[in-house]
């Protein structure tokens, strides 16, 4: 995202650190309009990274689903994306098997004529 900011090239970040508050000590310089024009960061519940600094403008959160005592797993970039999948559908395609097997999301009906556990055996 500061890349983004400093190109003006709109830029996204998925649990990425954000600049407000650090922009200043950046070369070449980043100003808070150019964060909040140029970047968009999606931003899991309790991820630890996003919470370095102030968010700029265009954030979007998510929930993560992974127990409380374990709040680093919500840095995962696969369980954001299960996130994503699940809260805004997958369109025609299938949704990732290791959402369900893995990351407490319910088995997605089937499209076809095979069982979720037919398609997702390991």
């Amino acid at each position: 995202m500061i890349t983004g900011s400093q190109t003006s090239t709109p830029a996204i970040g998925l649990s990425g650190p954000n600049t407000i508050i650090t922009r200043d000590t950046l070369y070449p310089p980043v100003s808070v309009e150019s964060l909040n024009k140029y970047t968009f960061n999606i931003v899991p519940d309790r991820d630890p990274v996003p919470m370095i600094d102030d968010t700029a403008k265009n954030i979007q959160r998510i929930r993560c689903l992974a127990p409380s005592n374990n709040f680093i797993d919500c840095h995962t970039s696969f369980r954001s994306l299960c996130e994503i999948q699940f809260t805004c559908g997958s369109g025609s395609r299938p949704t990732l098997c290791d959402c369900a097997l893995y990351y407490g999301y319910p088995e997605p009906e089937p499209t076809g004529d095979r069982t979720f556990a037919e398609a997702c055996k390991s």
